[in-house]
């Protein structure tokens, strides 16, 4: 049993450890993007959480894109040929329940067999629960017809069976091929074959995935140790807490299995400078070397998605203002932060005009002591900001960035956006 002290590590430190686990120190590739590439931006998340929104793109391209560049379409056409393959065994990727809705590895997908087996035991979210109690031959109705005429999506599903009205919940009324797919989707009978846009399209999961990969079984206890390993590996340096969220843990179960890594020589605690709470990094974890790329990222970007985890790394205070009436949102709809030299320096409203064919800034913010007005530091992090943004219009298939006046940055911003420009 490991019961050496803790070894010590500073915040910079520990911010180095998570950027570069997270694949956000490394270049970006040069020239043609292919498979590997997305493979390796894959092994640094370990997962990759899927969002609708699209104000700017599709959530999960923008979170890709910080990794790999390229083009949207580019990004996109990865994504989609490793996801929904015509062949099951030439799918890297797949749909799940990881961290939220997620695309995870396909040999991965075992690993999330005991949330597939509570799931079908009622262990799901409440309303899917309910119907799976009361429509069972419903349900059974639905795997049998996708078996026998191949993949559908609700509306196909719904036409097909003539179910007729809904259910009503909080959410309004949901179909009875909605929550029949989602109950089969989370029991882990179905999959995602492919999609129409945002639209998905399952089928029984043995022809969405390999017969290998669908019958093996890992016992939970197991199941919940390799899934927290991979979220060391994956966050660098972590709290329990941290850790559980990565893959959305059983809160009461997971902190043992963290004690049994440990004790096993898989995870390392540490004492992190400022935090109240053992971290944990990977046995055999070394130093990143290289300081972080200039990149705007995601809301939902691993590096970022736990707001505790945000605060107590980077001191920033992050809060998702979407659904908060306009009038009272303090930066913005769709608020992106900035990742400079090891540190979030910036938040920024952002969207893209697709007819004007121009990536716009409603509104732009420094983090208070980030930019320090004069200094070599501050020139180079508004030069580096500037350029991502141009960079960023372009992934669009944008020609230009217009910076709105609302934000303590606009002006300088405004500038060096127009100077980037000429």
């Amino acid at each position: 049993m490991t019961t050496a002290r803790p070894a010590r590590l500073s915040l910079r430190a520990a911010r180095r450890l998570a950027i570069g686990a997270q694949g956000l120190a490394a270049p970006l590739p040069a020239g043609r993007l292919d498979v590997r590439h997305l493979r390796r931006a894959m092994d640094c998340m370990g997962l990759l959480q899927i969002d609708a929104v699209n104000v700017l793109a599709r959530s999960h391209l923008l979170v890709l894109r910080a990794r790999v560049g390229g083009t949207h379409d580019t990004v996109l056409g990865l994504l989609e040929r490793a996801a929904y393959a015509r062949r099951a065994s030439e799918r890297e990727l797949t749909e799940y329940w990881g961290h939220e809705a997620s695309f995870v590895r396909v040999a991965d997908w075992p690993l999330f067999g005991w949330r597939m087996r509570r799931g079908a035991a009622g262990d799901m979210w409440s309303g899917y629960a309910r119907f799976g109690q009361a429509n069972q031959s419903k349900i059974a109705a639905a795997l049998d017809w996708m078996s026998a005429n191949g993949p559908a999506s609700t509306a196909e599903l719904d036409a097909a069976m003539e179910w007729g009205p809904g259910v009503r919940g909080p959410w309004g009324t949901r179909s009875n091929g909605k929550l029949a797919l989602a109950w089969l989707f989370w029991a882990g009978r179905v999959g995602v074959a492919d999609r129409t846009g945002f639209v998905r399209r399952y089928d029984i999961i043995e022809r969405v995935l390999p017969a290998d990969v669908v019958e093996a079984v890992v016992d939970e206890p197991d199941a919940h140790r390799a899934l927290l390993a991979d979220a060391a590996r994956c966050l660098g340096v972590a709290t329990a807490d941290d850790l559980i969220d990565y893959h959305r843990l059983p809160k009461r179960i997971a902190p043992a299995r963290i004690a049994e890594l440990v004790d096993d020589d898989q995870l390392r605690e540490v004492a992190v400078e400022g935090w109240d709470r053992p971290g944990y990094v990977p046995a055999g974890q070394r130093a990143a070397r290289r300081r972080s790329r200039s990149a705007l990222l995601s809301p939902f970007d691993p590096l970022v998605w736990h707001r505790p985890r945000a605060e107590r790394l980077f001191g920033f205070h992050y809060r998702i203002e979407i659904y908060t009436p306009k009038a009272k949102r303090q930066y913005g709809y769709f608020v992106l932060p900035f990742l400079h030299d090891d540190e979030l320096v910036a938040r920024l409203d952002v969207r893209f005009d697709r007819e004007r064919k121009m990536l716009e800034v409603p509104a732009s913010w420094a983090e208070p002591g980030s930019w320090p007005s004069g200094t070599a530091a501050s020139a180079h992090a508004l030069e580096a900001l500037a350029a991502e943004l141009h960079a960023l219009s372009a992934w669009c298939g944008g020609e230009g960035v217009s910076v709105l006046s609302r934000g303590d940055l606009a002006g300088r911003l405004r500038a060096a956006v127009t100077g980037a420009d000429c």
